[in-house]
């Protein structure tokens, strides 16, 4: 059994996250959940379905410790499966899955024995009595975890049937946003695009999309679609930075180039994307949005894998180029523009702690507080180190009061327990400063400076109070 001060070795740590951060509201603005699945609010078949079914960074660690892949993703039975996790996670000290799963059972099912081969099955028990008897489903621990707030991640041709429902019903669980997730527009290089943009095309009752000019117009129809429906951020994944200055002009003789089914070289791809993500930032900016850039995956390095599995299953890694200049110099164009959005960055790479907690500083506009955010610890960054020296990397740029905090990133309805072990560290973090003389202040100050990180920034940053 673990101790229930986990990650908190400081007096002051213990008594800031038992006042102010061990039952604050949980907003969470960034994750892979189904709005289907909240609006269905099926129950749950057992334990491996709702913990193993969508979880890669399970995947990794079991792969890794030389599970067959049946036992991951395979055919194999859930008790199978479930025991083969057991005894992969009982040996991983150090990371964050042995620190998860112990605050996923504990909280969700009472259940503080450690998880292990000698205890899978007894546990494995246990967890599928209760949700027998508790008739679990999402929507009982999306109450439990007291969350206010979900977005989800949404392609621009979603027809959002599910949000819609969600937002007539007056018995929501909590809010349930979408985020437009516009990546397929963007990549213009890959295989079915043109088949793509004829799905996109349909969804903004169009013809067709026959030059860049259509191509806006059917963006700014799926933008204005996805604002009507509550969207509140949108959200991009840059695998890359080739983002130079470019013209409408130059993107739609990309865009032809492209329909007529010539191939595209990497600077014609690059004239493209800069353009379109210029253009769609400045719809951002026209309905109040924030844009989200996720930056630095490498993504299916394992072909034949991703052959088999597809994507999402593991076999992902951080990328590690450059990203200050040009970063700085598109976000200075859009400043330029007058089109610059409230901006969260994020780095699948530590090594850029620090450029995303400086850059910050210079589109500051003296009114909106923390306007560009370096947003939380992603990924393969969300480890009790790689937290606290993202916090570390803040503090240290006079960033930390309005940081807007943690999400859970995930698939699954179990990860909420994420938000927990965040706050965990960012307590420990302020009480070691506090302890050990580096840092005094009043009761107030300590109480705005904890409830805003863990959730009242993001709220008024979403403009939600």
């Amino acid at each position: 059994m673990l101790a229930p001060e986990l990650l908190l070795t400081s007096p002051s740590a213990r008594r800031l996250y038992q006042r102010y951060a061990e039952h604050a509201p949980v907003f969470d603005y960034h994750c892979h959940l189904s709005a289907k699945e909240i609006l269905e609010d099926k129950e749950f078949s057992e334990i491996s379905d709702m913990w193993l079914k969508h979880d890669h960074y399970k995947w990794r660690a079991m792969r890794f410790a030389g599970v067959e892949e049946r036992l991951v993703t395979g055919d194999a039975s859930a008790l199978e499966k479930f025991r083969a996790f057991a005894h992969t996670v009982a040996r991983l000290v150090g990371s964050p899955l042995y620190h998860w799963v112990y605050l996923e059972l504990k909280t969700y099912f009472g259940i503080t024995d450690q998880l292990s081969e000698a205890t899978a099955d007894e546990i494995y028990e246990t967890c599928n009595r209760q949700i027998r008897e508790r008739n679990l489903r999402p929507s009982d621990l999306i109450h439990q975890s007291n969350v206010r707030l979900i977005g989800t991640t949404d392609d621009p041709t979603d027809t959002l049937e599910s949000h819609l429902a969600l937002a007539r019903r007056p018995d929501s669980v909590c809010k349930v946003v979408p985020t437009f997730r516009p990546d397929r527009i963007l990549n213009i290089h890959v295989t079915d695009y043109v088949d793509y943009l004829g799905l996109l095309a349909e969804r903004a009752g169009m013809t067709g999309i026959t030059d860049y000019a259509s191509l806006l117009d059917a963006i700014r129809n799926r933008v204005s679609f996805f604002n009507d429906a509550g969207c509140l951020m949108s959200d991009h994944s840059l695998e890359k930075l080739d983002l130079p200055e470019s013209s409408r002009e130059a993107a739609d003789d990309v865009l032809k180039a492209r329909l007529s089914g010539a191939a595209l070289t990497p600077a014609q791809i690059a004239a493209f994307r800069s353009q379109t993500l210029n253009e769609l930032a400045k719809l951002y900016h026209e309905h109040e949005w924030v844009m989200q850039l996720h930056i630095g995956a490498l993504r299916n390095n394992n072909p034949l894998k991703f052959k088999a599995l597809g994507a999402d299953a593991g076999f992902d890694i951080m990328n590690d180029f450059p990203i200050a200049e040009p970063l700085a110099n598109f976000m200075a164009r859009l400043e330029a523009q007058g089109d610059l959005p409230a901006t969260i960055l994020y780095s699948l790479n530590s090594k850029d702690n620090l450029v995303l907690s400086t850059l910050p500083h210079c589109f500051a506009d003296g009114k909106m507080p923390g306007k560009v955010q370096f947003g939380s610890a992603w990924w393969f960054n969300d480890t009790k180190d790689g937290m606290y020296e993202h916090i570390k990397a803040i503090a240290a740029q006079s960033m930390l009061p309005w940081f807007v905090g943690m999400l859970t990133d995930s698939r699954s309805f179990l990860s909420y327990t994420r938000h927990d072990y965040f706050r965990r560290v960012l307590c420990q973090f302020v009480g070691e400063h506090i302890d050990n003389g580096e840092f005094t202040a009043t009761e107030a100050i300590l109480q705005e400076i904890i409830e805003g990180v863990c959730f009242r920034n993001i709220g008024r940053y979403l403009k939600l109070v």
